[in-house]
């Protein structure tokens, strides 16, 4: 009966965000252009499950405030954790906005976990909808991605003005692929060690 009882409080306790279920979508390449926003950005501060990002490079769609709001998972909601973007980190994101707020998505007891407000933004989880950006360079999955795959280490980081080229179109895909293709052994372990120290640095500021 003990033995009962803990199973049944642990599927009680296990985090909410597995009642997500979507289709993989694919990688960056194939997700962005339908983004309401697509843009480079700074996360200022977090509060519950909100960031509010500054717009450091507006790339693509209409947006007239320098800061805008980012709303994560509530724990059902195909969304990354909000803890997953750190303040002072900069990501490339494509957003999408939030034209219309469910019944049920304020809840008055946790006022710092919410759907979002009209007019805020959004992250779908179930694509390559966000890549880091540090030191001048971008990773993450932008050309190819196995399931449920945003960050692959083996793969070399882009410099950034090459990958706002490919984004202008004035850089081929080839062009980018081969850019981010796993290089020399000890260029490989360098760049591991990179994404590595970027992953423990994330860790600390969770």
């Amino acid at each position: 009966m003990r033995l009962l009882a803990f199973l049944s409080f642990f599927s009680l306790s296990l985090p909410a965000a597995a009642a997500c279920n979507c289709l993989w979508q694919g990688p960056f390449a194939e997700v962005y252009a339908d983004s309401d926003l697509l843009a480079q950005v700074s996360v200022v501060s977090q509060q519950g499950n909100s960031a509010d990002l500054q717009i450091d490079t507006l790339i693509a769609g209409k947006e007239y405030q320098p800061q805008i709001r980012l709303w994560g998972d509530t724990g059902e909601l195909c969304r990354p954790e909000i803890s997953d973007f750190p303040v002072g980190s900069q990501w490339i994101v494509a957003l999408q906005r939030i034209d219309e707020v469910p019944d049920d998505g304020f809840n008055p007891f946790k006022p710092n976990i919410s759907y979002g407000r009209k007019g805020d933004y959004s992250l779908s989880s179930c694509g390559v909808y966000w890549l880091p950006v540090k030191g001048g360079r971008v990773s993450g999955n932008i050309l190819s991605a196995t399931r449920w795959q945003y960050l692959d280490p083996k793969k070399t980081p882009v410099i950034l003005s090459l990958f706002m080229d490919w984004l202008n179109g004035e850089a081929d895909d080839q062009t980018l692929a081969e850019a981010v293709r796993p290089q020399s052994q000890s260029r490989q372990l360098l760049n591991n060690t990179k994404m590595f120290l970027w992953q423990l640095e994330r860790d600390e500021a969770q």
